[in-house]
């Protein structure tokens, strides 16, 4: 039996002086406290300051340099003590059963355990149109049940599979978990999504901001296809025809976008009509950043240092493993 103590809230952190007070707040007034909090920050403004002042509990590690989200979560699992690494991002908040909620479904026998991603700040179409190109998948309904793939900001992993198969890649970032979480997946493994378990994520309200991010998943997201075996990775091994495709993939995505948001949210479709033309802008320039990635990858983008990393090796064995198979063996 798992109790929120053997809970270690694992928080990458960069640049997060505007939020990040809240979200320590909302994990230092939990119905039951989890058993740390450990903040993996390499920021360049006054994160530390806010952080020292207001929570020193809090277990800190400094990054002197800009570390991605990947490599802060691993460095986060070697300093953590609990058997439950649970995950959320400086930019969200967390409901006050949040920990309770983690601890009973590891409980029920889980290994990985997901969980809803709300709106944290609903008063703007550009976060509205953020948040569902992102999250339309995981949002707070229906009942729960297994899936591939749940975003780190609400996620939780029994130790021993982090440390078993390696961590969170380095240079992927964004769509490091999806490639942590399809490793887990080859391996015999599936994440238990609980809708009850619930966190608020502020979006980006600017739309330099929403259009830069949606542009870098496009292009990371081509990459990270081309080198699994995930949905649309038939056409990402082939630039030539994942850029001819990117508008078409473009266009696949404002749908099911504008979908999810009528069968989510139908009042805010409502309030907010030209968020539709949001969704549109976004979209197209996640189709651009798709087809950039099928011309030059990773090339070039910041923070980059090496898109050949050990998970590629774990995938491939294990593909070959699965090749190699023969009932009986």
């Amino acid at each position: 039996m798992f109790t929120t103590d053997d809970l270690s809230v694992v928080i990458p952190c960069y640049n997060s002086g505007q939020t990040i007070l809240a979200c320590l707040e909302s994990l230092y007034h939990q119905d039951k406290a989890p058993g740390e909090v450990i903040l993996v920050d390499s920021s360049e403004d006054d994160t530390l300051d806010v952080v020292l002042q207001h929570y020193p509990e809090v277990h800190l590690f400094h990054f002197p340099y800009r570390t991605f989200p990947g490599p802060a979560r691993n460095k986060g699992v070697e300093i953590a003590k609990g058997e439950i690494i649970a995950f959320i991002d400086a930019d969200c908040i967390a409901t006050s059963d949040w920990t309770v909620r983690i601890a009973a479904q590891h409980t029920a026998g889980h290994q990985i355990v997901g969980g809803a991603v709300e709106l944290g700040n609903p008063n703007s179409s550009l976060s509205w149109a953020g948040h569902l190109m992102e999250f339309r998948e995981f949002l707070p309904k229906g009942p729960s049940h297994a899936v591939m793939h749940v975003p780190t900001c609400n996620i939780s992993y029994r130790r021993n599979l982090i440390e078993e198969y390696g961590g969170f890649p380095d240079s992927y970032y964004p769509q490091e978990d999806l490639l942590f979480n399809h490793l887990l997946y080859r391996n015999g493994f599936v994440i238990w999504f609980d809708p009850a378990i619930r966190v608020k994520h502020f979006c980006r309200d600017n739309l330099i901001g929403y259009l830069s991010h949606q542009h870098r998943i496009g292009r990371v997201t081509r990459v990270t296809l081309s080198r699994t075996q995930m949905q649309g990775s038939a056409i990402s091994r082939r630039p030539w025809l994942a850029w001819l495709a990117a508008p078409g993939l473009g266009i696949l995505k404002y749908l099911r976008t504008i979908a999810a948001f009528f069968g989510f949210a139908q009042w805010e479709a409502i309030k907010q009509p030209g968020l539709l033309l949001v969704l549109l802008l976004g979209s197209i320039w996640w189709a651009r950043g798709f087809a950039a990635g099928a011309r030059t990858g990773l090339s070039g983008i910041r923070g980059v240092i090496d898109p050949e990393e050990n998970i590629f090796i774990l995938l491939n064995q294990c593909l070959k493993d699965q090749s190699d198979y023969k009932p009986g063996n």
